[in-house]
């Protein structure tokens, strides 16, 4: 599974790694710097979290919180 992290503004990097030795997220997370996917999804509030499956399909927006974005991932283990 990878996370998809939405983060303007500058120094994007750092700050999306801080977040995740923070709150001991250890999946892969890709950096959406220049809003692209951002835009192609219609999110407007950043940051935020984007939860893809395998196949490209979208099943989380948001879950901005640890305790959201693990509900989230079981949800999708479960219904897999």
């Amino acid at each position: 599974m990878i996370l998809i992290s939405v983060w303007e503004g500058g120094d994007a990097r750092t700050k999306v790694q801080d977040y995740c030795e923070l709150w001991g997220v250890e999946s892969t997370v890709l950096l959406d710097e220049q809003g692209e996917y951002a835009k192609l999804l219609g999110i407007r509030g950043v940051p935020t979290n984007v939860l893809v499956d395998a196949t490209g399909t979208v099943h989380t927006v948001g879950a901005g919180n640890p305790e959201e974005l693990y509900a989230s991932v079981d949800e999708l283990l479960r219904s897999k």
